[in-house]
């Protein structure tokens, strides 16, 4: 009866996430950061798909439970989406370093 719980509880928290996946994906915007700016960053569009990507192979596995050659390919999915996390996260790092640098560019000048 535990297990079900957990499962029900697995199941509810991930398509929260799939929803969150779909938001980003389809809209685009982040929805934690302030401010309207009119240009998305391609990596908010990655980082939805890697939330449908591990969720959705996670809500597969929990519902179908499979076994084999279909579990490896759910697997292979869920280790697909963690490679793109791994990507969005390098190119925002990469952003921020960016931005960070032209500020001090800009105040160095200003001086």
């Amino acid at each position: 009866m535990t297990t079900a719980y957990v499962q029900i509880a697995s199941l509810v928290l991930a398509s929260l996430a799939l929803i969150m996946g779909a938001y980003l994906l389809i809209i685009g915007k982040r929805p934690w950061r302030g401010g309207d700016s009119s240009e998305v960053a391609p990596r908010v569009r990655l980082l939805g798909l890697s939330y449908i990507l591990v969720f959705g192979a996670a809500m597969v596995q929990i519902i179908a439970q499979p076994s084999g050659v279909e579990a490896e390919a759910l697997g292979g999915l869920m280790v697909l989406g963690g490679v793109i996390v791994i990507l969005v996260v390098y190119l925002e790092a990469r952003a921020s370093r960016l931005a960070s640098h032209e500020d001090r560019l800009d105040n160095r000048l200003k001086s």
